[in-house]
């Protein structure tokens, strides 16, 4: 049986001998879903622990067309470098083939022609059965939630939350850091966070009258034979991006003493390998 890299790079390679026009064929072929859920899915399985990590869904329960920008200006020092580099340059620089399924995923070239093709991306109906998959194949794998999970569509807003945490707790992540979570305000952040099956983790947030971690840095795994830490590291900037009286007695940050001391602390009980979301 061949990889799921050597399908779509057969595929790519035989829209390149029937033409331009054979790519947007192929695109079509896979959005009809002529591709089968197992050639989609078949992929080496390599070394003994899996990670898998699903970040800023931002509470988009089914597919939508996600177009990624077409400008990420870059100032200084970073400028044309990642993550500020989009369109063709991004293509280029990591060896994508216009036309090919990651082209799509990753870039806005040629989005309107892609999207006809492709159609939508995402929905946690396609998550749940990639992480049933692997969970299948792969028992040990870690399933982590990096955030920007429970805020972003109106059932959402509507809900406070509550139909993502409802989905994702059925999803069984092992544990999840936070980003726009505290849209929501800290009391409702504390009703959820206390109901959770699984750690939410936050090594950056302290507690700002007492200058001391308000959330647990860590959870460890037994995973494939290797202890795993995983440090939770919450988006640095919510105070910016969110009005303070959302969560008044909160202090966020990078904070990189902290997540060197709690790597540090990870290594000495035992984790052989620290994954900071």
């Amino acid at each position: 049986m061949f990889s799921r890299r050597e399908f779509l790079q057969a595929s790519v390679a035989a829209s390149a001998i029937v033409g331009a026009s054979g790519v947007g064929d192929w695109g079509r072929i896979a959005a009809q879903q002529s591709l089968t859920q197992d050639q989609l899915l078949d992929f080496e399985t390599t070394g003994n622990v899996t990670l898998v990590h699903l970040t800023d869904c931002h509470a988009q329960l089914v597919p939508v067309f996600f177009r990624e920008p077409s400008i990420n200006l870059g100032v200084g020092e970073v400028n044309g470098k990642p993550p500020h580099i989009t369109g063709k340059d991004f293509l280029d620089l990591y060896g994508l083939t216009p036309g090919s399924p990651e082209a799509y995923a990753l870039t806005s070239e040629d989005f309107v022609a892609m999207a006809n093709g492709y159609g939508r991306m995402g929905g946690l109906d396609r998550v749940s059965t990639v992480l049933k998959a692997i969970r299948a194949d792969r028992p040990d794998a870690l399933f982590l939630d990096g955030g920007d999970t429970w805020q972003g569509s109106m059932t959402s807003l509507r809900t406070q939350g509550q139909d993502m945490v409802n989905v994702m707790n059925a999803l069984k992540p092992d544990a999840m850091t936070s980003h726009w979570e505290f849209t929501y305000g800290i009391d409702r952040v504390t009703e959820i966070v206390d109901a959770l099956p699984f750690p939410f983790l936050g090594a950056n947030i302290f507690d700002a009258e007492w200058d001391e971690p308000a959330y647990e840095s860590t959870a460890y795994f037994d995973r494939g034979g290797v202890k795993i830490a995983v440090i939770g590291q919450a988006f640095p900037y919510l105070p910016i991006a969110n009005p303070g009286w959302m969560f008044p007695n909160l202090s966020f940050g990078i904070r990189e003493e902290r997540v060197q001391e709690v790597v540090d602390e990870a290594r000495a009980e035992g984790a052989a390998a620290d994954v900071k979301q």
